[in-house]
Order: structure tokens, then C-alpha cells, then sequence
């Protein structure tokens, strides 16, 4: 039996890595920081039917940041394959070099380390942040390599150079792939863009983003990620995304939901722009966390679709339809 290891493993993808790992007779080793909590993992375990927690007893948990670069070292001698999903995600522009550190320096030190054990398979979750946005492209593929030329958030820059780095590996010898997931969404995600929007919903909001993005389920990247695994994928990078949908569609799902009016006035770019200038003036004065940043507005503004052709054709894979994600999302909240 193969030893394998997941980084991020309290988090929302990891967690379901760890199930389908778990559910497949494997006994995974996991790093979690020291205070990372069990409620994600443990709630998601069980509502896949673990209910007595005996598949999570099944997992070889360490207690290490992956930072930390002698015991990651450690961690990753006689390790056969690895799926990489731990990353910080912000807009925040304050969080710049934790999220350098994060995502960037920290992928850097185990692409080494796998490099040194000789790890069979390094298998590492990105992001379509990484893709080009050149405004004359309607759809972004596996062909829309980075551009330095774009605006890019400080995530997208510091997943890109982690990119860079798994690539540089791939070169040196180790086997392995990469994954650009769109929003990923589904049941048991407690701190992402989803959970802030219902809560949002829930007080009855006019307003909606005039954006559009790529969704997938995060019980289908889970899966797909360990199909390619099985498949001895090497060397190539697949987006993972289901559907395309605006923003307000996505609203107008959950309105219908809570019963609620439907949101029917465009979020003008250019009021939020002053709106942004004095929030960070309010917050700076009474030292606190401005809720949009620039970095918020590009994402919310801008539209973004996705091209699933490359992954279909590997796998024939077929997507959990959008609005059960929706509805199994709903029913944990």
C-alpha cells in the first residue's frame, strides 16, 4: 500500500480528500497546525455517512506547519505521494507575504523535499486565479498561461510562483499534476465566499455583483484529483470547473430559497470604488478589517469563464449538477 500524504487536511478540499482516501481502505497521513480545529473535518466525515467517525480514526494526523522546514523534511521521508491542497486565500492586500509564505515558499520546500525522498507522485491543487485574463479571450483554458501583463491579486501572483516551482520539479524528475479548480462550493465549507453570501441573503440584500465565474463541486475536484492519481497522470494541469454562471443567477438561486426579494440593482464599480476609499479610512481610524478590498471588487467584477474540456475528455467525468451543490449547501445552514 502506497504511503501517502495530505497537506491542508482540516480545510474544505482536504477534508474530502481524506474521506474518499479513508472510504477507500487507505490510512493517510495528514499535517494540520496546532491549532487547526477537527469541526470542518469531523462534521464533513459525518455527514458522508461516517457517522461513528471510524473512517476519520483511519487518518495518521501530524502536528506540523508546513513552514516549519526541518519536520516537513522529517514528514516527508518514505512518503510515496502527496496531494498538496493546503493555500491561504484572501484579498486582503495586508495578507501579502503570509500568503507568499503560504502558498508560495511553503509548495517551494516540499517540491524539494519530494525532490531529496524521491516521492513517487506529487499531485497539487492551483487555481484558475493563475490563468491569463486577457480581456479578449471569452472562455480561459489549459492554454491560458499567466501573464504578468494582467492585474493579478496577491493569491493569484503567490499560486503562481507556486506553479512555478511544482513545473520545476516535474523537470527534475518527479511525476505528478496539476489541478486549476474554479469556486469551489458544495456542503461543509464554513468560511468561504458561499457561507458570507447566504448569511448576506438572509438580511434580505438588493444588490448584486454584476460578475460572472466558474463553479465546481468540491466532492468532484476530491474525485477527480484522485482518478487522475490512479491514472499515473504526469506532467499536465487540468481545469477542474463544472458550470459557468453569473453572479446574480447564484443569488437569485438562494433569494428564491429564503423567500426573499430577488436582488435587482447592479453593484456600480464605480460607487463601490468610493464606498472602498471611505471604508479604509473609517477602519484604519477605528483599527478595523475592511470587508471588500480592490482585490474583492476585480473578482466580483470581472467575467470569468472556463473551458472542462481537457478534464471531460480524460475522464468522461460528469459534474454534480449546480443546483444540487446549491442544495446541499443550504441544507447545512
Amino acid at each position: 500500500m502506497a504511503k501517502i500524504l495530505v497537506t491542508g487536511g482540516t480545510g474544505f478540499l482536504g477534508s474530502y480528500l481524506l474521506y474518499y482516501l479513508t472510504n477507500n481502505n487507505e490510512k493517510p497521513i495528514a499535517i494540520k497546525r496546532k491549532n487547526s480545529s477537527f469541526k470542518t473535518i469531523k462534521n464533513i466525515f459525518i455527514s458522508q455517512g461516517d457517522s461513528n467517525l471510524e473512517l476519520f480514526k483511519n487518518i495518521v494526523w501530524k502536528e506540523i506547519d508546513i513552514l516549519d522546514y526541518y519536520n516537513i523534511g522529517e514528514a516527508l521521508k518514505g512518503i510515496d505521494i502527496i496531494f498538496h491542497s493546503a493555500a491561504m486565500v484572501s484579498f486582503n492586500s495586508k495578507n501579502k507575504e503570509k500568503i507568499l509564505e503560504t502558498n508560495y515558499y511553503a509548495t517551494k520546500n516540499l517540491i524539494n523535499f519530494s525532490l531529496i525522498n524521491n516521492v513517487s507522485k506529487f499531485c497539487y491543487v492551483s487555481s484558475v486565479a493563475t490563468l491569463s485574463k486577457d480581456i479578449n479571450q471569452e472562455i480561459f483554458n489549459e492554454e491560458s498561461w499567466f501573464s504578468w501583463s494582467d492585474r493579478k491579486s496577491n493569491y493569484a501572483i503567490s499560486k503562481y510562483l507556486a506553479e512555478t516551482e511544482v513545473w520545476r520539479g516535474f523537470a527534475e524528475g518527479l511525476n505528478g499534476f496539476i489541478i486549476n479548480p474554479s469556486l469551489i462550493i458544495g456542503p461543509g465549507d464554513n468560511n468561504g465566499l458561499f457561507p458570507n453570501l447566504i448569511k448576506k441573503l438572509k438580511n434580505k440584500s438588493l444588490f448584486f455583483p454584476r460578475g460572472a465565474s466558474g463553479f465546481v463541486d468540491v466532492r468532484d475536484v476530491a474525485q477527480i484529483i484522485l482518478k487522475l492519481e490512479k491514472l499515473n497522470v504526469k506532467h499536465e494541469r487540468y481545469i477542474i470547473n463544472a458550470y459557468n454562471k453569473s453572479f446574480k443567477e447564484v443569488i437569485s438561486f438562494f433569494s428564491k430559497k429564503f423567500n426573499s426579494r430577488e436582488p435587482s440593482i447592479p453593484i456600480n464599480r464605480g460607487l463601490i470604488k468610493i464606498y472602498l476609499l471611505f471604508s479604509i479610512i473609517y477602519n484604519f481610524i477605528l483599527n478595523k478589517k475592511t470587508l471588500i478590498s480592490t482585490e474583492m471588487l476585480e473578482f466580483i467584477d470581472g467575467k470569468l469563464n472556463y473551458c472542462n474540456k481537457k478534464i471531460k475528455r480524460k475522464l468522461d467525468y460528469k459534474f454534480i449538477k449546480f443546483e444540487k451543490s446549491l442544495e446541499d449547501t443550504l441544507k447545512e445552514k
